[in-house]
């Protein structure tokens, strides 16, 4: 057989699995589907295309690459004159490994013809034209540090354990005192300086914090006229699902953000797209993966990891890889995905295992949240309280325990043990939540496994009697209290002269400013305010009264690799479209029954064509058009999500989309 005389000409020739390897290699060529060769060479031979391409090849595919494009400028080379250029400038045992480098450049189509005469597309010489001579041998995992496996679970379960208290400690606040979002989008540095404040850690922690419940959707823009970052309805279900479970959205949700959050300092601006960096995901997923490569609790620097990874893909070299393995590993850490830099048995499953389906998905995560739920610590429902009004808690708190404690008391220090302190403040913002005396004392005694000290008791009491003595409703203000004493005692303090106060009548004054200003003011000066409703009654602000609908999942640009599915129905697809027209298969015509398509109910149809696409079988489909006609025909199904079937339709010997809403029926073939 003569040589192939260009690309297409090679590509028509390769039997199916080569076919199959150049868009495994290649997902990029899928989407869409190339009608025939043609089109398939047009679009391997693009700039764009092949550039992506270059980004997947590692040092030594490069140099043979480059050498075969400066070697065939003028014409076909054969194969083993390539390999021999190639290997000149390396070690004697480097010509094996340039072989295999010679075959994979073929199978993502950058060299083709025949084995006694290879060319590189005309597109790749300008791209090659720099590629240095590779380290050889390759850098590796040699050198791995090793851990014990048990304590690395058992430090990445700690970890764990941390990363959803504060979580859950950050959105609770911004339930009750949401941060602003400002004009130019993102968080404000004084928010920022307040929640890390609130979280007791550095500007990285709390950074990666409020990035990643953004990417989880745990918190969004509410988009009113004063646009605030507002908890979302997810928020609430993710509070009540397991710990382990809780830790795999947040995870699962980190792995595919395109920011690098522990990279923030002082004055770095949060939650906006100007962070985002595109490449990230997959960098990210690449140096988990290199840990994944690893024994069981071994670990490698970032330097180390750094020198690997710049020969197993040196195009993406630079600033950015030499961040996203820094920020990796210090964010895969804090969130219990490694310890020691050794990846945990939970984090080792959500890596490395593939999920090529929804049902493998759900095992997937069922086995990840059961690894992690072994690693980390029980809760805890006791605390121990003090007599200097301290209260520690000994381990992770349960969350309704840990949700209570935090309204009545601050939080004074993190660790192994966390230390609340209760004050007058804190004890007020836990009535300003509906708490009454009565109800915080029982829940003292229930988790308390020591005595209660008096003080607090009395700290609790004189709280509650003073807490809504006075009421602030609106006017812009109304401050209303039976005591004229304190209303006059108001009138005459300097402090609350800007304020603008006026009395209207013996128990009544009135304010300008609006209602939170006068409460904050009046509390700062030390009065014991509570906002009244206009019924009369105290305002009870919860943390879960303010929510907002959780937005819709943002796409995300971490590199998938193509269903078989969807590879094996595409060279069915360029096969048919290269053919000349002629008598069509045997799966064109014919319904499955004398009667047609039956129809039936849409539960059914899905139930059909989920099975069809397990098993990887035709059926015959009933499908109306736009004029309410129905039409019967074959297909292949491949997917089927968001209410749009992917299927090899064999009338048209092609891929294309169904909406199931108009799918009437289906049936087996005869």
């Amino acid at each position: 057989m003569s040589a192939p005389r260009s690309l297409a000409d090679d590509l028509r020739r390769r039997d199916d699995d080569a076919l199959a390897r150049l868009l495994r290699r290649r997902p990029d060529l899928l989407h869409t589907v190339p009608v025939d060769f043609t089109a398939l060479t047009s679009r391997a031979t693009a700039g764009p295309s092949v550039s992506r391409c270059l980004d997947s090849l590692d040092a030594l595919e490069l140099h043979v690459l480059r050498t075969a494009a400066e070697s065939t400028v003028d014409g076909g080379l054969p194969a083993a004159d390539i390999v021999k250029r190639a290997s000149t400038e390396l070690p004697a045992d480097a010509a094996p490994a340039c072989q295999e480098a010679l075959d994979t450049l073929i199978d993502c189509a950058l060299l083709w013809g025949g084995p006694q005469r290879l060319r590189a597309v005309s597109s790749v010489l300008d791209l090659v034209v720099a590629v240095e001579t590779p380290l050889w041998p390759p850098p590796d995992a040699a050198d791995a540090d090793a851990h014990d496996l048990e304590q690395v679970d058992r430090q990445a379960g700690l970890r764990a354990r941390e990363t959803l208290a504060l979580m859950r400690d950050l959105l609770d606040e911004w339930s009750a005192k949401p941060p602003g979002v400002l004009r130019t989008g993102g968080l404000s540095l004084r928010d920022f300086a307040g929640a890390r404040a609130l979280l007791h850690a550095d500007w990285s922690r709390t950074a990666l914090t409020i990035e990643v419940a953004l990417a989880a959707r745990l918190v969004a823009d509410d988009e009113e006229e004063s646009p605030s970052w507002v908890p979302t309805e997810q928020f609430d279900r993710w509070l009540a699902l397991d710990p382990a479970e809780a830790w795999v959205e947040l995870v699962t949700a980190w792995r595919a953000m395109p920011r690098l959050p522990s990279l923030a300092g002082e004055k770095t601006k949060l939650l906006v797209t100007d962070n985002d960096r595109r490449p990230v995901p997959g960098m990210r997923l690449g140096i988990l993966q290199l840990l994944a490569e690893l024994p069981e609790g071994s670990s490698l620097t970032p330097e180390r990891i750094l020198t690997i990874l710049d020969q197993r893909r040196p195009r993406q070299a630079g600033v950015l890889r030499r961040q996203a393995v820094d920020a990796t590993m210090r964010e895969a850490d804090e969130l219990g995905i490694t310890a020691f830099g050794a990846l945990s048995t939970a984090g080792r499953l959500l890596i490395c295992e593939p999920a090529t389906n929804a049902r493998d998905r759900r095992t997937l995560l069922a086995q990840v949240s059961e690894a992690m739920s072994a690693a980390m610590p029980a809760d805890v429902d006791h605390v121990l309280i003090q007599a200097d009004l301290t209260v520690v808690a000994p381990g992770p708190l349960s969350p309704t325990i840990s949700r209570t404690l935090g309204l009545m008391a601050d939080i004074e220090s993190r660790g192994h043990a966390t230390v609340y302190r209760v004050s007058d403040s804190s004890v007020r913002r836990a009535l300003d939540a509906g708490w009454d005396a009565e109800g915080l004392h029982q829940f003292l005694e229930q988790t308390s496994r020591t005595p209660i000290p008096q003080p607090l008791t009395y700290l609790v009491n004189d709280v509650a009697r003073r807490h809504g003595a006075v009421r602030v409703g609106t006017a812009m203000s109304y401050l209303r209290c039976d005591a004229a004493d304190t209303l006059a005692a108001m009138l005459e303090d300097r402090k609350l002269r800007d304020l603008g106060l006026q009395r209207i009548a013996d128990t009544v004054l009135v304010s300008p400013a609006p209602t939170s200003e006068v409460i904050e003011v009046l509390r700062a000066s030390g009065y014991a305010p509570a906002a009244e409703a206009p019924g009369g009654g105290i305002v009870i602000r919860r943390p879960e009264d303010r929510r907002i609908p959780t937005p819709r999942v943002r796409p995300v640009s971490a590199v998938r690799a193509p269903e078989e599915a969807l590879v094996t129905a595409a060279v069915r697809t360029i096969r048919a479209g290269d053919r000349a027209s002629g008598p069509r298969g045997d799966l064109t015509a014919g319904p499955a029954t004398a009667a047609g398509v039956p129809r039936l109910q849409t539960n059914a149809i899905v139930s059909t064509l989920r099975e069809a696409i397990t098993g990887s079988h035709s059926v015959w489909m009933g499908y109306a058009d736009t004029d309410g006609s129905v039409t019967e025909q074959i297909v292949d199904p491949i997917r089927l999500s968001g209410g749009m079937l992917t299927a090899f339709d064999h009338r048209t010997d092609g891929v294309r989309s169904f909406a199931v809403s108009r799918i009437t029926g289906t049936a087996d073939l005869p």
